[in-house]
């Protein structure tokens, strides 16, 4: 083992308590690749002649800082089925970021740009896709230029299979936790911290959790559990409980008044698909209307979505709620996409409804005109 990392590890102890809360998780070992990378339980060393010659000790802290990072930024659990290349350059990115404004010494050549200053590894991934139009910077023939020895695509291993990889990650997340909240009542939070404490490990609830959470509080612990967590949007971080039947059948209406642009109907259906990728299984009553019921149409996996909708007219809510108990439908959870600008009934005597309106429609002081349901603002 190379002596200058095992010095830089314990510096980072010594000198910066937040970081070395976290590294002492990582088990520092070598091995026969020629760069440094992280599984989450290991951090895996190359032999020092693969070592970049400029490197100061400074750099080789930086470099133990920022495979910490990978770790307790959960970018090593975070993947999903995005390009590994690409992912390993957007989680670099975000890295490098939070490290440089917190007076770490970049090695030359690393992955650096101002521009991502403050941004999760998820919105890089998602602007370096923009940039190159979906191809090129992160995958296998990508053009992108690394430092020698460090930032190299092997950068983030596979998590160890001995300890289950949710069982890895939450641990990861209380570790960064509590790591955070004593180095900000030491008044040493690391700069760029706490917006990350608050986006990544303390993610505000989605609706669609909120819908679960109903669902399984009304509808009884027999028919849904909530672990294991649904697999296909855990690398979202969000943690939605599996169904064992993995089916639901509810009421969807959305609005179709004037109000609402197309912006609003893409992202409309852009949630309705979401909630259908959640479901193996899904039966769905959908509504458009305005100040009557224009469409209604029954949606499941062996239907197509539609994409077109009538109304254009002002906004009236009540005909909706008569046409589902017409329809005898009150028994359904019921998801209204609006932007509450209309006419409401009194009141509900059927199943819960939750009215879906994107965050700058949410003009009513967070709904607090709606006579009944819960009022979920769709972070745009």
């Amino acid at each position: 083992m190379d002596n200058r990392v095992v010095r830089a590890k314990i510096d980072l102890m010594l000198t910066n308590p937040f970081w070395g809360s976290l590294i002492t998780r990582l088990e520092i070992k070598m091995w026969d690749k020629e760069t440094f990378a992280t599984n989450g339980k290991y951090l895996y060393c190359p032999d020092p002649k693969f070592y970049n010659p400029k490197w100061t000790f400074q750099n080789i802290i930086f470099i133990l800082a920022h495979e910490t990072f990978h770790c307790a930024g959960g970018h090593i659990f975070r993947k999903g089925d995005k390009k590994q290349r690409r992912w390993n350059i957007a989680c670099d990115y975000a890295t490098n970021a939070l490290l440089a404004d917190n007076g770490f010494s970049l090695p030359e050549g690393c992955l650096y740009d101002k521009k991502y200053n403050g941004m999760t590894a998820e919105k890089i991934y998602a602007q370096l896709e923009d940039e190159k139009g979906g191809d090129g910077v992160g995958d296998e023939d990508g053009d992108v230029e690394y430092g020698e020895g460090f930032g190299e695509p092997n950068d983030l291993e596979q998590p160890e299979t001995d300890t289950p990889i949710r069982e890895q990650e939450q641990e990861w997340k209380e570790t960064t936790a509590t790591g955070a909240r004593n180095a900000k009542a030491r008044g040493s939070l690391p700069a760029g911290l706490e917006e990350y404490i608050d986006e990544i490990l303390f993610p505000k609830v989605d609706w669609q959790t909120m819908l679960y959470r109903y669902l399984q509080t009304s509808k009884g612990q027999n028919d849904y559990c909530s672990y294991p967590f649904n697999r296909r949007h855990i690398w979202r971080e969000i943690y939605l409980p599996s169904l064992q039947g993995e089916s639901i059948e509810m009421v969807i209406c959305m609005d179709s008044s004037g109000s609402i642009g197309h912006d609003d109907f893409v992202r409309y259906f852009s949630e309705m698909r979401g909630i259908c990728s959640i479901f193996g299984s899904y039966r769905i009553h959908l509504f458009i209307g305005d100040t009557q019921v224009n469409q209604y149409e029954i949606v499941d996996e062996d239907t197509p979505m539609p994409t077109m909708v009538q109304g254009r007219g002002g906004t009236d809510f009540r005909p909706f709620f008569e046409r589902v108990e017409k329809e005898e439908l009150q028994d359904l959870p019921v998801v209204y996409f609006t932007d509450l600008d209309g006419c409401f009934p009194e009141k509900w005597d059927g199943d819960s409804v939750f009215w879906l309106v994107r965050k700058e429609q949410n003009r009513y002081h967070n709904g607090n005109n709606v006579p009944f349901g819960k009022v979920i603002e769709i972070d745009d």
